[in-house]
């Protein structure tokens, strides 16, 4: 389900990328995703970049598991901090009750609406009981390419929680501010973490 698009925007702009991340310092809801998870957690990373936040939560004493669609993504993140990345898209997530935590910053909003509820249901799937998932997404309506020709999906916040709560999933904390990305634009962003209900 990767956009063809997008995925080759980022293979020629990896680079820039790369340093973007490093100048920005990593997302700045971290930290609040760390202090919810147990001791050592089974976290996924899903869609995760160059592999900053993976890198921050396994130096946390947690596990990790790391996916991307980019295979220049994956081939930064392995020489940037030595991480092994699967690479498949979002629609290929099967693992069942496999993780107590779902990290997928800034990822989904370059999946297609339509996919959503989907991808969604993969999420449920993969967390085990209690286990918990951020989503970060950038705040808006429609579908839409930005100047580098990368897809992206709007969410305003009753949109999203209305997908997530079908989905099986309780938000528990929702917060918004705002970026400047790849292009330079400063944009709102839409951040919620949710819990998948024990059993």
């Amino acid at each position: 389900m990767a956009d063809d698009g997008t995925m080759a925007a980022y293979a020629a702009n990896i680079d820039r990328y790369r340093r973007l991340v490093g100048d920005m310092g990593g997302n700045s809801m971290l930290p609040r995703f760390l202090d919810r998870l147990p001791k050592t957690a089974s976290v996924l990373d899903f869609g995760c970049g160059v592999g900053d936040s993976a890198a921050r939560i396994q130096a946390a004493g947690h596990d990790m598991t790391c996916i991307d669609a980019s295979p220049e993504m994956a081939a930064a993140a392995k020489a940037l901090y030595g991480l092994d990345v699967r690479q498949q898209s979002f629609d290929e997530l099967d693992d069942v009750a496999s993780f107590d935590a779902i990290w997928a910053s800034f990822s989904l909003l370059h999946a297609p609406k339509a996919a959503m509820p989907d991808i969604l249901a993969r999420i449920h799937h993969a967390l085990r009981p209690g286990g918990i998932v951020y989503i970060g997404l950038k705040q808006g309506t429609g579908e839409h390419r930005d100047d580098f020709g990368r897809f992206y999906a709007y969410y305003e916040e009753a949109e999203l929680t209305g997908l997530v709560r079908a989905a099986g999933l309780s938000p528990i904390a929702i917060d918004h501010d705002e970026t400047a990305g790849m292009s330079g634009k400063i944009e709102p962003c839409l951040h919620i973490t949710s819990r998948k209900e024990e059993v």
